[in-house]
């Protein structure tokens, strides 16, 4: 009868441990609470989060964990809150928590990807937005993330490879077709770039950043009178109307398209915005020099030697301009100037030997012509100009 009664009690204990190894109907019921005011919670920080109140988006996200504490989307919130006060290592062990409950999650890994490329660890980090790409190939930011870290690591060109592939995929973003562009206009082929930026253009057509990289790539290929007509929208633009480098390229666009007086205006803008700027007062000279303004040539390139008094490119504008003047012994000075500071310009010699001839020492000027045509056997320019000194003697 004893050991009857002991099997019993046996027999209950182990049934009433067998109950406390589980949870019971009321604290999954209590979980399953727990869990619904966690996500409503977890959406309030998130409004909060998106209002910039991250004081009050930390507290609520806080509360949301201590009622959920395998929340991925609670672990996520709180990762971007960390990554917004700079604390990245604890928001990397938040994303790990994050990735923990959800291991499917997508975000966790790109912000992960983040905070290894802020921590100058790219291969990490491309090796999570890799992670994030597979997880959720239709979200664009990843691709770009992906992309972006590539160029940064200098392989542009499996760079561009990478997004050229998805472009179809993406067929209504202009922002992937405005970074092939970017990638094409570095690697020189402007032709396709202008063609990518011109459907950026389209699919994005109040995008002014994507016009201003499709009047860029016509530059680089020289189709200065395109590139003028979208330039001369934007500078009256608002948010680009500040640009010196806009007005600047405006003005080389004129300048080069016959419209010297036009480029005069551009630069006279763009040296109102940027006095110091080389490039903005070698235009101006180059424009009036086209338009024979003398005078004002000569006053533009005094501001350049005064910027810079070791400006090859200005010496030899203003070799051009005494040279115009018929001032050959000015004109001579100048051009040796310019050659010193750049001993590899075949310009520079032939226009000292130029001078030379003019001045009557033909055998000085061909040892000059012969100079540039040992730095480039197929000068055009020196083999013409001691051509006709040979038929002269």
């Amino acid at each position: 009868m004893r050991e009857s009664r002991i099997l019993v009690f046996l027999t209950l204990g182990l049934i009433a441990s067998c109950s406390d190894s589980q949870p019971s109907q009321q604290q999954a019921a209590m979980k399953q609470w727990n869990d619904a005011r966690s996500a409503v919670l977890v959406g309030l920080a998130v409004d909060q989060y998106d209002n910039a109140n991250f004081d009050r988006s930390r507290a609520t996200v806080d509360q949301a964990i201590g009622l959920s504490p395998d929340s991925a989307a609670a672990h996520l919130l709180s990762a971007k809150l960390y990554i917004e006060a700079g604390q990245l290592e604890i928001s990397e062990r938040e994303l790990a928590l994050a990735r923990h409950s959800d291991p499917n999650s997508a975000e966790a890994d790109y912000l992960s990807g983040v905070i290894y490329q802020r921590w100058q660890q790219p291969e990490r980090a491309l090796e999570y937005y890799q992670h994030a790409c597979d997880k959720s190939p239709a979200e664009l930011a990843y691709v770009m993330a992906k992309a972006e870290m590539l160029v940064a690591m200098d392989r542009r060109p499996e760079a561009l490879t990478m997004l050229e592939s998805k472009v179809t995929y993406f067929e209504h973003s202009g922002v992937i077709r405005d970074e092939v562009g970017l990638l094409l206009m570095q690697e020189g082929q402007y032709p396709q770039a202008i063609e990518m930026f011109r459907r950026a253009s389209i699919l994005a057509s109040d995008d002014l950043t994507i016009k201003e990289h499709l009047a860029r790539a016509m530059f680089g290929d020289q189709l200065y009178g395109e590139a003028a007509a979208i330039l001369s929208d934007l500078v009256t633009n608002e948010k680009f109307n500040h640009r010196p480098d806009l007005l600047t390229m405006l003005g080389e666009c004129e300048l080069q398209s016959g419209r010297a007086g036009d480029a005069v205006q551009s630069f006279q803008l763009a040296s109102e915005m940027t006095p110091d700027s080389m490039g903005v007062w070698l235009g101006m000279a180059r424009a009036h020099l086209q338009l024979n303004s003398m005078r004002r040539a000569d006053i533009a390139l005094h501001h350049c030697l005064a910027i810079d008094p070791k400006n090859s490119e200005a010496y030899l504008l203003l070799g051009y301009l005494r040279l115009r003047q018929s001032k050959f012994d000015e004109a001579h000075d100048a051009f040796t100037r310019a050659s010193s500071l750049d001993p590899a310009d075949t310009v520079a010699l032939c226009m000292v030997g130029l001078t030379l001839d003019k001045l009557g020492h033909a055998q000085d000027a061909a040892a000059y012509y012969q100079q540039a045509l040992k730095i480039n056997p197929d000068d055009e320019m020196a083999t013409r100009l001691l051509a006709r000194l040979d038929v002269h003697e």
